[in-house]
């Protein structure tokens, strides 16, 4: 299973954002997400190549929205 976070390479916002969530995804669900840079104003998560979240329009999904999402696309924590 790989966890990948592309966000906005010139975003300070969404680059601290996106610093939290990889915390806290590691320390809650053991979880290591690579980041990768993407389009401007870009925060999307994905799980195997699927995107289980992303930014809608001004708003930056909570940590608690990015670790539901997460969970729910891996297969250990719907068994």
């Amino acid at each position: 299973m790989k966890t990948v976070i592309k966000r906005c390479p010139v975003c300070p916002t969404i680059r601290s954002h996106t610093d939290l969530v990889v915390s806290f995804l590691e320390r809650d669900l053991d979880v290591e997400a690579d980041v990768e840079d993407g389009e401007s104003g870009e925060f999307s998560v994905f799980v195997d190549g699927t995107r289980v979240i992303q930014r809608e329009g001004d708003s930056l999904p909570d940590v608690e929205e990015v670790e539901a999402a997460v969970e729910n696309a891996i297969p250990i924590f719907n068994s």
